[in-house]
Formats: C-alpha cells, structure tokens, sequence
C-alpha cells in the first residue's frame, strides 16, 4: 500500500511536521530563515501538499535536492522556487543550506482580485517555477527578504497591513526579475492569453478532452490556428501540452496511489485500459506497470 499525498491545511501544522519550534501568531502568513531551524528538525521530507502559496530564496546549498512535480532539482546555485497549493513538492535539505521562506494563503491577499497562477506565472503548474539570479539581483532580493523577516517579528499595530504590501511588492518584483530572463517585458499579447486560456482549459478538463479541437472549439477558433500560436509561444504543439499533462498526472497516480493500472485508466479518462497502456508506453517507454515499478 503506497502512503498518500499528505496535506497540510495549515502553517502550524507543517512546522510541527517538520519539527521546526517556530509558530505563526498569523495563520495565513509566515516568513522564516533557514537558520531558524533547530538541530532537531528533519532533514527530509516525502511528497506532500499544502493549502498555500510558497516562495523560498535559497542563498548557499550543497547537495540539497527539491523534487516538484517529478521534476528533480539539486541545488548548488543561488536562486528563487515558487510553489502553488496545487504542486506536490519534496526535499532534502543539507545542514549549511541559507535562505529564506515566505508562507502566505490567499486570504492573507483578499484584497487582490487577480489570479495568482495567471497574473504570476512562476506559480502555475505548466510554467517554470524555477528562477536564477545573477549576482546583482542576489543582494536586493536578500534585502527585500529581511525586511519581510524583521517587519514579522517586530510588533506594531499595522503589522499586518506592512507584510500584506510587502509581499505584494515582491510578487511583481519577481514578476519584472522572471519577465528579464525570458526576454518577455512586454504586457500579455491577446495570444500570450490566448495559451494562458488553452492551458487552463486542459488543467481541467484532460480527463474528458484530449483533443486539440475540443479546446479549438471552447476558444473559439480552429485547432489550426490554435496549434501555431501555441507552437509560437511554447515551442511545444497544442497537442503535446494536452499529453504532458495526460502523462503527468497518470504518473501521480502511478506513484502516489495503489490503484490498479485499469482504475488509473479509467480515472484519466480512457476507455479501455490498454488503450491507456499505449499511450503511456509510446510518451515515457515504458509501461505504467514498469514505471510504477522502477519509482517504487
């Protein structure tokens, strides 16, 4: 019996989780240092997920490994990672990683009526949630950090309203740091949302869908046109996107549950489970079975 995804709802509960002493007096919001971690803490953790948002600035690190979503980093360099509630994220930390975390819920930011995932891309699940930093943009982010981190734990009587704007601050500075190294410093282009829609659209809806014209059809345009602006921005075609994600969830299943190979099948949406079988063989090759087995 394979363990389940586990889920932490709230900030607390993960910091007693990983036995680190510190608590939030703020329940949707934390920020904290990697030297705040006593010698007691674990110094791994197994795939789970959590009902927040997460951003981590990590400094200095050797050999220190973050899994998120099957993609497998290990980190030696300075840089950013960013992690929806929809992510499933894993770790191995070393004892002379430095850096810095910020926790926040959506309701710490109930004021902002945008999307998080659309209008902060580096938190969606089909874009990089990855970012390097040069050496001129370490330092002034390590600031904009520690201010963070000495407004949460010096008492006033807008504390509150200080970290909210702070943390908003830093979403659009990481925005602009993002939009530098991808050369896009430009607003969104009808097509650059047009992808955005297409995306979303397949996030939920694969199951059903798994058609290039299904999605045509919904945005409102032919799967030929839809299939070059897609090409255009992504350098993937509309179709692979709807098959990484096909493939990307049949791996969670694969992993992270005991269902049977004709459960996961039918629970992706496929008809007949050899059918599912194929498709699986012809995007990894191997079968789901091999799979499952080799990730054990």
């Amino acid at each position: 019996m394979r363990n389940p995804i586990r889920r932490f709802k709230e900030i607390n509960e993960f910091f007693e989780a990983t036995g680190f002493e510190m608590r939030t007096d703020i329940p949707d919001f934390s920020v904290f240092s990697f030297d705040d971690f006593s010698e007691n803490g674990i110094m791994s953790m197994q795939p789970y997920q959590k009902d927040f948002y997460h951003i981590t600035l990590v400094l200095n690190a050797n050999n220190a490994e973050i899994t998120i979503d099957e993609q497998h980093n290990t980190i030696q360099e300075n840089f950013l990672y960013f992690l929806s509630p929809e992510h499933i994220f894993s770790w191995q930390r070393d004892f002379d990683i430095k850096g810095l975390t910020v926790f926040f819920k959506p309701s710490f930011l109930n004021f902002y009526t945008g999307s998080f995932e659309k209008d902060f891309s580096f938190f969606d699940l089909a874009d990089s949630n990855i970012i390097a930093l040069s050496p001129s943009k370490i330092e002034e982010v390590l600031e904009d950090f520690k201010k963070l981190y000495k407004e949460f734990h010096t008492p006033s009587v807008y504390r509150e309203q200080i970290l909210q704007t702070l943390v908003l601050t830093l979403l659009y500075k990481f925005k602009g740091i993002q939009e530098e190294f991808s050369a896009e410093d430009v607003l969104p282009s009808k097509k650059q949302t047009l992808v955005f829609k297409f995306k979303n659209l397949v996030n939920n809806l694969f199951i059903t869908y798994k058609q290039v014209g299904d999605y045509a059809d919904k945005l409102f345009i032919s799967a030929n046109t839809l299939n070059k602006i897609v090409k255009d921005l992504t350098g993937k075609t509309a179709k692979e996107i709807i098959n990484d994600k096909v493939i990307l969830e049949s791996k969670k299943m694969l992993i992270y549950t005991s269902n049977d190979i004709s459960e996961i099948a039918f629970t992706i949406g496929f008809d007949e489970p050899t059918h599912f079988i194929r498709f699986f063989k012809t995007h990894t090759q191997r079968t789901p079975k091999e799979y499952r087995i080799q990730k054990g």
